[in-house]
């Protein structure tokens, strides 16, 4: 019995040794080789500037891109397009490191199992010395991994699907340069806007936008206008949706809703803006081709209707450390706040402290005022408005100038009004009433 277990002891230290070795095997050696080929990229020397031609193969369409004198081209229906550079470059920094995350086959078998007999995808680069394939199969059934055969390879490998999901159902659209307008913003000297019947200009002036035959007491809205070129100058779309429209009327473009014209070095540019999609987009066409493109409707919003739309709505311009007086006359009532150094005196009143933060509310208030509408730019009669004989008339003393708004009738929840040695006739918000001093008791600190 006792023979019997001392051989039964070192038959279990033997195997206990063995699934020793076993495991280290698995753990320090197999796996290490695992890791390896984790790492491994699947064109190790590959090398991406010399890459000048990428083909991308799917079932039912083939999408060639070549490279020339530094750019990317599309070929397409016989024709040439200009290519997106950096997401043509992105294709070719996925194509350089594609990883094996694992070894699915050593030798080829049947490759349907696998999706390859009709790939999804076949990725070609070619270089002026060699030529890099990638066939992209079916996914994996563990993992998220897709199942690839690369050049004349034998094995069937696994790579992240994410590594190869930019080559997936990609048109030679998708690969295109979306940018349609390269201009030069400073050459820009005159704009037209156009909606539907109506239409006018603008031109630059000693760096300023002043309307070309409109009244100087216009002011134009320097920002506004800057902000809408900037849209324009570097004009991206969001689809190429013809190449060569047979009808225009299809898209809304033989009328054109909407026009702009860009005049550099003396010459138009025009983007027309037609129908608008299903999706919210709408159909344009420049003048520098024949194509159908769609942008969004906040291009579109970008062109204003009229003049009113691009003008300075602010009623007054105010620098609120320079103003030294504020007088308020509603009717009989009159307010009279004056700035003496660095403190408000209620109509020269000393006994009174004004309420510092009241005043300062006050101006900002006035100078925040906006117009909502732009009523009357050359009004015959203000009676209409109540402007005859204003409801309040107040008056800002900044620095050396002064500067007097009057109000008028309210209509519904706005009010008209004007400066006094101004022309045009707006409607502002009504809340204004009520943020003006009734009384110079509300500006004495409690």
């Amino acid at each position: 019995m006792k023979s019997y277990l001392v051989k039964f002891a070192g038959t279990l230290i033997g195997a206990l040794v063995l699934i020793v070795l076993v495991g280290y095997l698995y753990f320090f050696e197999i796996r290490k080789e695992s890791e390896k080929a984790k790492k491994e990229n699947i064109f190790p020397t590959i090398n991406e500037g010399q890459i000048n031609e990428i083909i991308l193969k799917y079932p039912s369409s083939t999408v060639v891109c070549q490279k020339d004198g530094g750019s990317w081209f599309i070929l397409k229906d016989s024709k040439r397009f200009k290519a997106d550079d950096k997401v043509i470059g992105s294709v070719i920094e996925n194509i350089s490191k594609i990883k094996i995350d694992k070894v699915a086959s050593e030798t080829l078998t049947d490759l349907s199992e696998f999706g390859l007999v009709t790939p999804e995808a076949e990725v070609i680069a070619k270089t002026p010395e060699k030529e890099y394939r990638i066939l992209i199969g079916g996914e994996s059934p563990v993992g998220s991994g897709k199942y690839i055969q690369v050049d004349k390879d034998s094995r069937i490998l696994v790579v992240s699907r994410s590594s190869v999901w930019e080559f997936l159902s990609n048109s030679a659209n998708d690969l295109r340069d979306k940018q349609v307008l390269s201009l030069n913003e400073g050459k820009i000297k005159r704009i037209r806007f156009k909606w539907k019947d109506s239409s006018f200009e603008i031109e630059r002036n000693n760096g300023s936008w002043i309307g070309k035959d409109i009244p100087d007491y216009v002011d134009i809205d320097q920002s506004r206008v800057w902000a809408i070129l900037r849209t324009f100058v570097n004009l991206k779309i969001d689809n190429f949706e013809n190449d060569e429209p047979n009808n225009l009327a299809a898209y809304g473009l033989d009328k054109p809703i909407a026009e702009i014209d860009l005049f550099q070095y003396g010459k138009p540019v025009r983007v027309s803006f037609g129908n608008k999609k299903e999706s919210g987009d709408y159909y344009v066409k420049l003048d520098l081709d024949n194509s159908a493109y769609s942008v969004s409707e906040f291009v579109l919003r970008q062109i204003p209707e009229s003049v009113n739309d691009i003008r300075v709505r602010r009623i007054v311009k105010l620098d609120a450390e320079k103003v030294r007086g504020v007088e308020i006359n509603r009717g009989d009532n009159k307010i009279s706040i004056l700035k003496e150094g660095n403190k408000w005196k209620l109509g020269g009143d000393n006994s009174k402290k004004v309420d510092e933060s009241k005043v300062g509310e006050l101006i900002a208030d006035i100078g925040s005022l906006e117009v909502e509408e732009f009523v009357d730019d050359n009004p015959k009669d203000l009676t209409s408005y109540g402007l005859d004989k204003p409801e309040i008339v107040l008056t800002v003393l900044e620095a050396d100038k002064k500067k007097t708004l009057l109000f008028g009738k309210k209509e519904n929840k706005k009010v008209y009004a004007k400066l006094a040695d101004g022309k045009p006739v707006y409607l502002v918000g009504g809340d204004i009433l009520s943020k003006i001093t009734s009384s110079g008791n509300e500006l004495i600190k409690k």
